[in-house]
Parts: C-alpha cells; structure tokens; sequence
C-alpha cells in the first residue's frame, strides 16, 4: 500500500511539474508569435516566483507597452530583477530604460548594464549605448562604473546565464 502511495505521488508532482513547465513554455511560445496579451498573463506568475526569463519578458512588455500601459519604473523594476540573476537580455533594455531615469546614480547603473550587456551577449557589442553614455560620465562617475562591473565580473564568475 505504501509503495502504492508513493508512487502515486511521484506521479502526481511530475504531471504537475509537467504541466506548469509547458504552461512556461506555452508563455515563452505566446511571446515570441507576439501575442503579448497571452504571454504576459502566463508568464507574470513566474516573475513573481523569481523566474529570470519571465522577469525579463514582463519587463520588456512594460519598457514597450505590449499588452500593458507603457511604465518605465515598472519596466526598471522586474528588468532590474531579471538582469541581477545575469538574465543576459535583460541588461540591453535595462541600460536604456536607465539612461533616461534621472536619478542621480541612474547614469553609472546604465553604463554598468550596457557594459555588462556587451561582455555577455555579443549582438550587444554592436550597439552604441555604452558609448554614449560613457560620454555623459564624469570621470569619478565612471571609476564608480567601472568599479560595480569588475565586481559584477567577480560575482558572476562561476555563475551560468539565467535562461
């Protein structure tokens, strides 16, 4: 009866597993087809448990209002998130978003982003962002940008990307 039990269980937490794993997938799949509306309603409870791709796709939809009212703060918030677990595409659109913020530290968070963007995620090192920005820095901005990279670089030296 026990082992009965047990393996009924087992079988109970894999179909469950089972089913939200391509409930995740079902979001990513809604994403990439641009249904927005679709991919944001499935994958926002995902982002709420800390998973690093939904944060970032929940990000990006706010960052460019699809399905939902264009919000740079909110956009910032879960970009933030997903992009400290070196969700990779996460970085990109967070140094943007930051470029414009006008908080006093918000230009050396973007260039940390940008540069770590460029470092992770080669299509990144074709863009210009680091760049401009960079030219915005005064230079104890950037010695403080440089600084939050290499410990960056230190921190997520054994780590893999999140996907």
């Amino acid at each position: 009866m026990k082992q009965i039990l047990l393996t009924l269980s087992l079988t109970l937490i894999y179909c469950a597993f089972s089913f939200a794993q391509s409930k995740f997938d079902q979001g990513l799949k809604a994403f990439d087809a641009k249904d927005y509306e679709t991919s944001f309603n499935t994958l926002k409870p995902y982002a709420e448990q800390g998973n690093c791709l939904a944060q970032y796709v929940i990000g990006f939809s706010y960052q460019y209002g699809l399905s939902v009212t264009r919000n740079d703060s909110v956009a910032r918030h879960w970009l933030q998130l997903a992009a400290e677990q070196k969700q990779v595409n996460a970085m990109g659109p967070l140094a943007v978003n930051l470029m414009g913020a006008g908080e006093d530290d918000s230009l050396i968070k973007a260039y940390l982003w940008a540069m770590l963007a460029a470092e992770y995620l080669p299509s990144q090192r074709a863009t210009s962002a680091r760049y401009v920005i960079k030219s915005h820095l005064k230079p104890e901005q950037l010695e403080t940008g440089m600084k939050l990279i290499e410990d960056y670089k230190q921190k997520w030296k054994h780590q893999e990307n999140c996907h």
